[in-house]
């Protein structure tokens, strides 16, 4: 009798047991926080926030993980993709959102005006985060995540629909508006994941 397995799958659970205890959701939920109120601050401000995210974020996030998730579940490493494709897959997505937005702005918009540009910045907030949530879903196979991408759609195109441009403030509520769901989705499954998974006996909770 022999025993197959399959190692995609196998890969595939492993990484979706290692997103399910929400804290990619609340740490999306505390840089959207940062860069709205860096943008209300000054949109100088924004550029300085992301790099210190990019730098010091995903450090936050494992120290917690190595805490809460690991003991529970055991540690889990992701096979490494390809970062040139990866990179140029997102390069291509960004690339598009922007194309998406400067075709709206050309087709109901006037070009010359810069309230056009204000006014379409939630659209391409919308479609570049969720181009994010959604390739999380597709690595976690978790629908939580596919449902924020179009939640992050919708709510873009709506405020670009319905602003005026005179300001970025659209962009702003777009950013806090995500931020919140986004904070109580991971909150309700953090707690959810620790009370399903208990320390194993005689592990002490850190």
């Amino acid at each position: 009798m022999t025993n197959s397995f399959d190692t995609n799958e196998i890969e595939r659970r492993a990484r979706a047991a290692s997103f399910q205890d929400g804290l990619m959701e609340i740490f999306a939920a505390v840089v959207l926080t940062i860069i709205a109120i860096a943008w209300v601050a000054s949109p100088s401000l924004v550029g300085i926030a992301a790099a210190f995210v990019v730098l010091f974020g995903w450090r936050v996030v494992e120290r917690f993980k190595r805490r809460i998730t690991y003991p529970r579940i055991g540690y889990y490493q992701e096979r490494a993709e390809d970062a040139a494709t990866t990179g140029r897959g997102m390069l291509i997505f960004i690339g598009g959102a922007i194309a998406v937005m400067i075709g709206a702005v050309v087709i109901v918009g006037d070009v010359t005006d810069a309230s056009e540009w204000r006014r379409a910045a939630p659209l391409l907030s919308g479609l570049t985060l969720a181009g994010g949530f959604w390739y999380a879903g597709e690595r976690s196979g978790l629908i939580r995540h596919r449902v924020i991408a179009v939640y992050s759609v919708v709510t873009g195109v709506l405020l670009w629909a319905f602003s005026s441009g005179a300001t970025y403030e659209p962009l702003v509520w777009h950013l806090l508006g995500l931020a919140l769901p986004l904070m109580a989705i991971g909150t309700w499954a953090l707690e959810h994941f620790i009370r399903t998974h208990p320390l194993p006996h005689g592990a002490i909770d850190a």
